[in-house]
């Protein structure tokens, strides 16, 4: 049986998903190598948790904004699913990934409530 949680996003993250997505930032970019987005990100989110409590896994949707150079265009919108502990008990294991340019406007509204 799956249990979900999602996170609103029109108000600022807390601290355990500040957190939560710190510890996950490595993860977070060799995902984004291996899926050909060179880029550092920005502005992360977690939208929401699965929990499969029969098959003891974790699925985390989130999003970030990939960028270039210092916080400057072409940003991209990438949103990916872990799935937590991955395969045979590796690390983890992409479930789903995604990514579409968005605009210099889209990217202030996306990093309102993150980005202070």
């Amino acid at each position: 049986m799956a249990e979900t949680e999602r996170i609103p996003q029109n108000n600022p993250p807390t601290v355990m998903e500040l957190a939560f997505l710190r510890g996950l930032g490595p993860t977070i970019l060799n995902v984004m190598n291996k899926h050909g987005d060179l880029q550092l990100f920005t502005s992360g989110r977690i939208e929401k948790i699965a929990r499969n409590e029969q098959s003891d896994f974790y699925d985390i949707t989130l999003r970030v904004i990939g960028y270039e150079g210092a916080i400057n265009p072409p940003y991209k919108l990438i949103r990916m699913t872990l799935r937590l502990p991955g395969e045979n008990y590796t690390d983890y294991s992409v479930i789903q990934y995604e990514h579409k340019k968005i605009s210099s406007d889209e990217f202030r509204k996306l990093s309102k409530f993150v980005d202070r």
